[in-house]
């Protein structure tokens, strides 16, 4: 199976600019390049669809670029936004983009530039006749990036975007033969004002072509890659990996064939297997868990894979006192999260912090033995919820039945 045909089984692609130039790509081997916008210190799960895209691209031979957007990130791109973005600091994007560099540097082997070498020394006046006479700005008022907020209103700084965005691809093309750029499926407009400048600058003859991906998206038609509590990010120190393997695990049985498709590399027979095995008992989670597995071991190495999977086990039975502390901490990060001060009445937390919907339903959870501290069963009305009893002085945690976890944080 050639590339192209593995990822139109994984269901990746959403557009290519020219079939024809996509088989030459394909027998040529040249370089790719994905862009990375350093609007925030990590990568998240939505970015490493795009960039395992890539991954799979090296794989099969052909050279691999990132391009990071040190310069374009300080305009922000407009694409699917309604309203403008807000500007950050020129340190805080130099100092996304260094972290970004190393994120990407640690997941695989690829050449990294950043943008913002394009245009640090670059004249605005040779900019325009560059750049800006290549492009007509009926064309540009035609992309729909730009004609969506034609209404609301956009800046001539983030209108500027897409042809800056082109030129990158001019620059790669000429500087690099990068003759292909894969971007989200938002980014059809971007890439394709690339693609005319090579045009108008090289010929009709030249070798450009974009492909662009499918969004991923989970049943519910919401961008994957967002829990309750925000983005899942790559940075362990900002998502813990026990976070981002749960997030993983929790996946619907709707949606877990896609995600192992898109992001993962197993085989398309090993995925039809995996989902299978999971048909036969959809109660154990099999394929949601090799889902888990396998993207925490990619990106943050198989012994923390092993770790996240050796927590979640242990979680929902007796071991869970058998985790280390810092462990436990972290693997309970996601989920839901009080907040105290001073000692407190059992029933009044659970009330106060809407576990019980009142204290006659508190009353009757405690009957029930379904409500315990830091693993000790609490069956007195009167128990007082103290941080003297809390875990490193930090923390406690309560459970509801079997697996409904609340962590307690002690300021």
């Amino acid at each position: 199976m050639n590339i192209l045909d593995e990822l139109k089984q994984r269901n990746v692609i959403n557009n290519i600019t020219n079939e024809k130039k996509l088989e030459e790509f394909i027998n040529s081997k040249p370089a790719v390049y994905v862009g990375v916008d350093p609007s925030f210190r990590s990568m998240h799960l939505g970015n490493y669809y795009t960039l395992i895209t890539l991954i799979r691209l090296a794989k099969n031979g052909f050279k691999p670029f990132v391009l990071i957007g040190g310069a374009t990130g300080l305009i922000g791109d407009p694409s699917g936004k309604k309203a403008e973005r807000k500007i950050q600091p020129i340190e805080v994007i130099q100092d996304n983009a260094k972290h970004l560099t190393n994120q990407i540097k640690n997941l695989f082997d690829c050449e990294i530039v950043n943008n913002y070498d394009f245009y640090k020394d670059l004249n605005i006046l040779t900019f325009f006749r560059d750049a800006g006479k290549l492009i007509n700005v009926n064309y540009l008022l035609e992309k729909d990036i730009i004609k969506s907020r034609l209404e609301t209103g956009i800046s001539y700084a983030e209108f500027s975007y897409n042809l800056i965005q082109g030129y990158d691809f001019l620059k790669m093309y000429r500087d690099h033969n990068v003759w292909m750029q894969i971007g989200g499926s938002d980014q059809w407009g971007n890439i394709t004002t690339g693609i005319e400048m090579i045009r108008k600058t090289l010929g009709d003859d030249n070798n450009a072509l974009g492909l662009t991906i499918n969004l991923l998206t989970k049943e519910d038609g919401t961008k994957f890659g967002k829990s309750e509590k925000g983005a899942i990010y790559l940075d362990k120190e900002v998502t813990s990996c026990y976070q981002m393997y749960q997030f993983l695990v929790n996946q619907s049985d709707k949606d877990v064939k896609k995600l192992l498709l898109a992001l993962t590399f197993y085989s398309v027979d090993e995925i039809n297997e995996i989902i299978k095995v999971h048909n036969e008992n959809p109660s154990k989670f099999y394929a949601q868990k090799k889902l888990a597995y396998a993207i925490v071991k990619d990106i943050h190495g198989e012994n923390e894979a092993k770790k996240c999977e050796e927590i979640s086990q242990k979680l929902f039975s007796e071991e869970i006192t058998t985790i280390e502390k810092e462990d436990l901490y972290n693997a309970l990060l996601g989920v839901p999260t009080i907040e105290v001060e001073n000692e407190i009445n059992v029933i009044d937390l659970l009330v106060e912090s809407k576990i019980s919907t009142s204290k006659s339903n508190a009353r009757n959870l405690i009957s029930s033995k379904s409500v315990s501290i830091n693993s000790q069963p609490v069956t007195d009305f009167s128990f007082m919820v103290k941080k003297t009893d809390s875990i490193n002085n930090k923390f406690s945690y309560l459970k509801k039945g079997k697996k409904n976890f609340f962590l307690i944080k002690w300021k």
